[in-house]
């Protein structure tokens, strides 16, 4: 890669250096030669590529250097004012064609630095106003590294644990821009990948709600990706409901309370409080055992009917708020238990009453030769009413 930054020093200690002009060609390599001995800021190596490319070179490239942008990046310098139009009406194609070629390596850099940065407003921007700069290896590189970015999405998906922390380190997998950008630059080529996303979001939506509201923020951000095909088009569009509901779950009372729950036994600090808590609380829920054995028939007919369900909740919020714990560290263990327990009782109260009481009406009724009419109603609504949130 010629080294482009001899010219600006040329330019600097060479008064109105020409490079048609032989005697100045000579002038320049003595000064960067002498340069190299003293400071060895440049190699020899980088002397004769750059005095090769000035003798070989059939434009001087002075109109398309009078572009502030082209000229930051060809100096390696981050641009500025990107979003800025250019007038690039007086610049003739067959200078930009020369130029597009020495250009590519310095255009590749600008694009890596931008998009280890995360600047996806600078290249759509860039790609808007200079796409005519791109060669078609520059093309090529760029597409590769958002297949990358793509990539790296879908295997934090499908393989990480922890999304909010994945968010945190990768925060292009929520950015709407990231997605936009592949669409400005080939939608028919990024289809597939943005498909992928949408496709890996649900084979792993049984997640904790944490989780599942980072899946609900990339289901957002891919609705700005621009797809090539219809079907993939109506996929994410049909998602946003769903992705709306993710997000949401974690609004209201009940949703707030049972979240700060979760978060307290799984994040708190202070581990030997958490412990005697859930100790305390794990405890107590055993010895209710005790206490309704002691109250007959019917109490332990309601207990066993409402712990079922309690059982069921359970399982179920545990893989919700929780989604694993570590069997071989005890303390993990208890704490998400209890938290799990203490959810399940404080959201699903009402239901264990009426569940409990209900079935109960309904064995009491049977075993006594009655029909159970007066707990139909309420359990076909809450038959239809659990059907219909069952994947909530």
């Amino acid at each position: 890669m010629i080294n482009f930054s001899l010219r600006k020093f040329v330019d600097e200690n060479i008064s109105r250096f020409d490079p048609g002009n032989s005697q100045d060609l000579i002038r320049a390599e003595k000064l960067l030669k002498a340069e190299s001995k003293i400071n060895q800021t440049f190699s020899i190596n980088e002397i004769e590529e750059f005095l090769d490319h000035l003798k070989n070179q059939k434009y001087e490239f002075e109109h398309v250097l009078s572009l502030p942008v082209i000229k930051s990046i060809y100096h390696d310098i981050y641009p500025e004012n990107l979003n800025k139009k250019p007038d690039l009406s007086g610049i003739p194609e067959t200078e930009i064609e020369e130029f597009r070629e020495v250009f590519s390596p310095y255009l590749e850099e600008f694009i890596s630095v931008s998009i280890r940065n995360n600047q996806w407003q600078n290249l759509i921007s860039f790609h808007h106003f200079y796409f005519q700069f791109f060669s078609p290896e520059s093309l090529d590189y760029y597409k590769e590294l958002l297949h990358d970015k793509n990539a790296l999405i879908i295997n934090g998906i499908t393989e990480n644990a922890d999304m909010v922390l994945f968010r945190k380190n990768y925060p292009f997998s929520v950015d709407k821009k990231f997605y936009y950008l592949q669409s400005v630059i080939d939608n028919f080529e990024f289809d597939h990948d943005i498909l992928t996303i949408n496709n890996v979001i649900a084979e792993n939506q049984k997640t904790s709600i944490d989780n599942k509201a980072v899946l609900g923020e990339i289901l957002t951000a891919l609705l700005h990706f621009t797809a090539s095909s219809k079907v993939t088009r109506n996929i994410i569009r049909q998602n946003q409901s769903v992705a709306q509901d993710w997000k949401n779950q974690k609004s209201g009372f009940f949703n707030n309370l049972t979240n700060g729950i979760a978060n307290f036994f799984a994040k708190s600090p202070n581990s030997g409080f958490v412990l005697f808590l859930s100790t305390v609380i794990l405890g107590l829920y055993l010895l209710s055992y005790f206490f309704v054995f002691t109250l007959g028939g019917r109490a332990i007919l309601f207990y066993g009917i409402a712990n079922a369900i309690i059982l069921y909740l359970a399982y179920r919020n545990f893989k919700y708020y929780f989604n694993f714990f570590k069997p071989q560290d005890l303390a993990e263990t208890l704490a998400k238990l209890a938290g799990t327990l203490l959810i399940t009782l404080t959201t699903g109260f009402p239901l264990l009453l009426m569940i409990g009481f209900g079935i109960m009406y309904a064995v009491i009724s049977v075993s006594g030769a009655k029909f159970p009419a007066g707990a139909l109603l309420p359990l076909i609504f809450l038959g239809i009413k659990l059907f219909v949130n069952k994947d909530k």
